[in-house]
């Protein structure tokens, strides 16, 4: 049943998953419009936060153990995939992007790479990533550049997020694992959790909280993932960074993943080029190799 639910979800996904109700930001705002209000007459604890995040993911699997039905968890699980996978924001901006590029129009380019980044940009920087685009070159000072990753890489950090990890804690824990990630990154990312004034003053304090379980999340599916860059791409020369990044705690997975996916498309040498091409190439390439590991051990009874 993963398989195939995964494997209806990525076909429709692009083409048919578009509207709000296939969104899961839909469905968490009004989970927080109800439940952030008690949440707020709570003390402030990791607990209580803990419990606001699992909520979702816990009664979802209560009723699915209740129900014991196939058909019922079988349609619940395609839902709950379909509206937590991929980001049609992300999408959109992408294309604009490719407009920009066929256009030629520099500016927007850069605009829109750190509206993907999720980067603020000031005009100063705006003319220096211009000038870095025409020339090709990288810039030694950091402040000349607000846009610190190429669009490769941003796209790679992107893909990880709304596909990768999704499809990771789906198939490892089922739904309720991909609705428990899906809070919480939306409540990193989307600041659902600030949206009230009576959390002004623990506001701060939640971030970080959050901000540290999302990356502790990121662990065990960003070494799985840049393992299958290795396996897709150039595995000798993706090993040396993986070992290097795999065991260091002090690295993001963010930058793991990044770098190794550079080394396994033998990029390394152009990274302050337009390499989104290769780099969407190579995450196709272990999409694919995924989805082919699912069929396996669902072939062999590991998975159902």
């Amino acid at each position: 049943m993963t398989l195939i639910v995964l494997l209806l979800v990525l076909i429709t996904e692009r083409v048919g998953l578009q509207a709000s109700h296939w969104q899961v930001q839909t469905y968490l705002n009004y989970y927080i419009s109800i439940a952030l209000p008690k949440f707020s007459q709570v003390k402030a604890s990791k607990i209580s936060l803990l419990l606001f995040i699992s909520a979702p993911a816990v009664v979802l699997y209560l009723v699915l153990h209740l129900l014991n039905n196939g058909l019922i968890s079988f349609v619940v699980s395609l839902f709950i995939l379909a509206i937590c996978i991929g980001n049609p924001e992300s999408r959109a901006l992408y294309r604009q992007y490719l407009n920009a590029v066929s256009r030629d129009d520099k500016e927007a380019q850069v605009i829109l790479h750190s509206k993907l980044a999720q980067t603020p940009l000031t005009d100063d920087a705006v003319d220096a990533e211009i000038d870095d685009i025409e020339e090709k070159t990288t810039s030694d000072n950091e402040d000349s550049s607000a846009v610190q990753e190429t669009l490769g890489e941003t796209l790679i950090w992107i893909n990880f997020r709304y596909y990768a990890v999704p499809i990771f804690y789906f198939v490892l824990l089922g739904t309720p694992g991909v609705v428990l990630y899906s809070t919480l990154l939306y409540l990193v990312e989307f600041k659902g959790i600030k949206q009230s004034e009576e959390l002004e003053n623990c506001e701060a304090h939640n971030e970080k909280e959050l901000r540290l379980w999302l990356e502790w999340s990121y662990w065990l599916p960003s070494r799985l993932v840049s393992l299958g860059f290795m396996v897709v791409g150039n595995f000798t020369n993706g090993l040396e960074t993986w070992l290097k990044y795999a065991v260091n705690f002090s690295k993001s997975s963010k930058e793991m993943l990044c770098q190794v996916a550079l080394e396994s498309e033998k990029y390394t040498a152009f990274a302050n080029d337009n390499n989104a091409e290769h780099m969407v190439k190579l995450t196709k390439r272990n999409m694919g190799l995924f989805i082919v590991v699912v069929a396996l051990l669902t072939l062999y009874g590991q998975i159902i």
